[in-house]
């Protein structure tokens, strides 16, 4: 019982990030029907923000290193909206699909050139600190990812539901045209809900890089879960990256440990092509 408590707080915490991610993939895809598959680069951009954070101003400044990662993300957001996704709008699917790709590979290959081929491990304060919970040991590090990204889950399922602003961003996805007939300025509604996403997407690779090495190339296994997330929660559905993700990451720890921790990623692929063989609409409808 112990050992499965355990598996269940693994699978919970890399499920949280994984719902992060997806989260933010969601909300982009409401907007324009399209996987933005360059926030694996945010992801790994967030990642490298901390990093050299930590390098210059020393481990203690962890957290801070939060406050540039949004203020970047952010600004990437509105430019790769404005830039390369709102001149898409409109254009058949497999164009803005091609288009979230071409993005991804540059902004991967700009993060080689800039910050080096180098694989790195990122020193965090909080690494260190391990925490014994009843029957269940855990890193200090790993309870902030999990508490931070639900915190970030809230915030964005509140702001998203309960506010003007996440009604105008409904509307938005739902019909632009008519949204914007309605007086809802679309076009910001647009540029808003990329820098959420942006944002979330460096969030998740900060708290994450503690855990994992920090490179150019770490957003692109991260993303496809994401995606793979997105759809086993319901595309669209901002309840269903949540909930799918959390769904993926036990799966994904109950696999690893029941059976081979070498078929990890396998077990991603299975709990989603199990679902969408039950459920073809994923676990909500948008």
């Amino acid at each position: 019982m112990t050992e499965f408590l355990q598996y269940t707080v693994n699978g919970l915490i890399a499920g949280s990030a994984y719902g992060l991610l997806a989260l933010a993939m969601t909300l982009i895809y409401g907007i324009f029907h399209v996987p933005n598959f360059a926030l694996g680069a945010i992801y790994a951009l967030g990642a490298f923000v901390s990093f050299y954070v930590i390098q210059w101003l020393g481990p203690a400044y962890y957290l801070l290193s939060l406050f540039p990662i949004v203020l970047l993300a952010g600004i990437l957001g509105i430019l790769s909206e404005k830039i390369v996704f709102r001149p898409l709008h409109g254009a058949p699917h497999a164009a803005g699909f091609i288009g979230a790709l071409g993005l991804y590979s540059i902004l991967e290959g700009g993060w080689s050139v800039l910050f080096g081929p180098t694989w790195r491990s990122l020193v965090s304060p909080y690494n260190d600190v391990f925490l014994n919970l009843g029957p269940v040991s855990l890193t200090l590090q790993r309870l902030l990812l999990f508490i931070v990204c639900l915190l970030f889950a809230l915030i964005t399922y509140l702001l998203i539901f309960r506010t003007l602003m996440g009604k105008k961003i409904r509307a938005s996805s739902e019909n632009k045209e008519v949204a914007s007939l309605l007086g809802v300025a679309t076009d910001r509604m647009s540029s808003l809900t990329f820098v959420i996403g942006y944002v979330l997407s460096g969030i998740a690779g900060a708290l994450i890089a503690p855990t994992a090495l920090v490179g150019a190339g770490m957003g692109l296994t991260p993303i496809i879960k994401g995606f793979i997330v997105v759809a086993l929660g319901g595309l669209g559905s901002v309840t269903g990256a949540i909930v799918g993700g959390l769904i993926l990451g036990l799966g994904e720890n109950y696999g690893a440990a029941y059976i081979s921790s070498m078929y990890k990623d396998i077990f991603s692929f299975g709990i989603f092509l199990l679902v969408l063989l039950l459920m073809p609409q994923g676990l909500y409808k948008r």
